[in-house]
């Protein structure tokens, strides 16, 4: 699961999605209709498939181990019912997305995002992104310790960690 918010933050990050970037615009019929076309140029619904579905598996495992009594075709079920909740997320997930593109970027962006990706140019970068996601993942999580570290030692510095109570689990 950490896999998951960890890629789909990387996601709407490299998207240009950072609350920074975020200058709120109206979102027209014409600007989703154009965050639509860029959501097919970059195969978005295809992407966020794969990030999604590679939790169905683990979560049928998962569900397995907590259920040894769970045979192969009930498991079966699960792994098709997980895959129709993950088509139903996908649907709601594209056209709360597109509203949000719709009001970040301005009408021309988004006409520029859609040229680009339709054009053999951004169709090529797109092929290679799958061998650079995986790599920048990695690294992010390889990073991970060192940032927790980071994180606790500023924090550190600006209260005192050692009388500091620590939250009840």
């Amino acid at each position: 699961m950490r896999r998951f918010l960890i890629a789909v933050t990387l996601f709407f990050a490299a998207a240009g999605l950072a609350p920074s970037a975020m200058a709120q615009e109206a979102a027209t019929p014409e600007k989703i209709a154009l965050v639509k076309r860029y959501f097919k140029a970059i195969d978005f619904e295809k992407m966020m498939s794969q990030v999604t579905g590679s939790m169905g598996p683990a979560m049928v495992e998962q569900m397995k181990r907590d259920n040894p009594e769970l045979d192969e075709e009930k498991a079966q079920k699960l792994m098709q019912a997980s895959l129709d909740a993950t088509s139903a997320y996908m649907v709601k997930m594209m056209d709360r997305s597109a509203e949000i593109y719709a009001e970040v970027y301005t009408l021309e962006e988004l006409e520029y995002m859609v040229s680009f990706y339709e054009d053999p140019r951004g169709k090529k970068i797109l092929e290679k992104m799958p061998l650079v996601m995986p790599k920048a993942t990695k690294i992010a999580m390889d990073l991970l310790p060192e940032f927790q570290e980071d994180i606790k030692k500023r924090v550190c510095a600006v209260i005192d960690c050692k009388t500091a109570k620590k939250p009840k689990a």
